[in-house]
């Protein structure tokens, strides 16, 4: 990259926002960073506020700086924390997200905005693959405050003249990320077989499923879509695998990975919030050249080598 581009990455010490920080730099783009935590890596970063975004003083973070991208992942990451504190996960995804678009229009009109969205927002679809045309129906106020946060966007790039693109993310997941279903299934797999239990329960009925994405392959269809000239002013796009997985076929490929003789059982009840299938139609990111390098097994691998090593 003969003149790295710049990006501010907000909820930047997050598990996306860490392995994207990583991505970006290997990549040749320069990364300033927010987060109320402090970088595991500080080094990588051109300057970075250990602040929230209510707080943090934009102007003089990016002091002489010309934006290329805010990354925008700060706010809540849990459908069931959602649930049980609708206004706390509201507050921390909607006026940030106001406050960081307005200086875009003041400050950095050339930059580009990138909203980290959830396929939460499609809720229970009616028919799979999920397309990014699906009608938005969120059940949980995770999902609901994501779609608000979409529609404040949209509607400001009409009316302020920004570039916006939403990401529509699936299942992320991959090493260090300490919570949801891999991480919980790897502990708690892994202290089963120490104390000689032989089977572990988990919420639902196991056919749930899920569209789940290795967290690298994430970070490369960001910055895909990055590198790319803006087609328009709004754009969206589907990130996930394109590939549909049950609970229990995860559950049991990744009890495999560990090396654990361990039954998985299910209890039958499914979270309030929780979609019952997902499948991500991805035909506008694969149009863009990118293709997903882990499938599911090897990104699985990869996560119970570094369960193993940690637990």
């Amino acid at each position: 990259m003969n003149n790295p581009k710049t990006i501010l990455i907000t909820g930047a010490s997050g598990f996306l926002g860490t392995w994207l920080s990583r991505e970006a730099v290997k990549a040749g783009f320069k990364i300033y960073g927010i987060d109320l935590r402090t970088p595991l890596q500080p080094q990588l970063w051109e300057n970075f506020a250990t602040a929230s975004l209510d707080t943090v003083d934009l102007e003089q973070l990016m002091e002489g700086c010309t934006l290329d991208a805010i990354c925008h992942l700060a706010g809540g990451a849990s459908v069931s924390a959602s649930v049980k504190d609708p206004f706390g996960d509201f507050s921390s995804l909607l006026p940030g997200t106001a406050r960081l678009a307005t200086y875009l229009k003041k400050s950095q009109a050339q930059a580009r905005f990138f909203l980290f969205s959830s396929a939460a927002v499609y809720g229970n679809p009616e028919s799979l693959p999920i397309t990014e045309d699906t009608p938005i129906k969120p059940i949980s106020p995770y999902g609901i405050h994501k779609a608000i946060a979409e529609s404040l966007l949209c509607n400001y790039a009409r009316i302020f003249d920004l570039n916006i693109t939403i990401f529509r993310i699936f299942s992320v997941y991959g090493p260090e990320l300490r919570k949801q279903l891999i991480w919980d299934v790897s502990q708690r797999a892994l202290s089963a077989e120490e104390e000689g239990v032989k089977s572990i329960t988990l919420f639902g009925t196991g056919a749930e499923s899920r569209d789940f994405m290795y967290v690298k392959d994430v970070c490369q269809a960001v910055l895909t879509v990055i590198s790319k000239p803006v087609s328009s002013k709004i754009q969206i796009y589907n990130l996930g695998s394109g590939v549909e997985s049950s609970i229990a076929e995860v559950a049991e490929l990744l009890v495999n990975n560990l090396g654990v003789d361990i039954k998985i059982q299910f209890d039958g009840i499914v979270p309030k919030g929780d979609p019952a299938n997902w499948r991500a139609d991805i035909s506008k990111l694969l149009n863009l050249g990118f293709t997903p390098r882990y499938n599911l097994n090897e990104g699985l691998h990869q996560v119970a080598t570094w369960a193993k090593a940690i637990h």
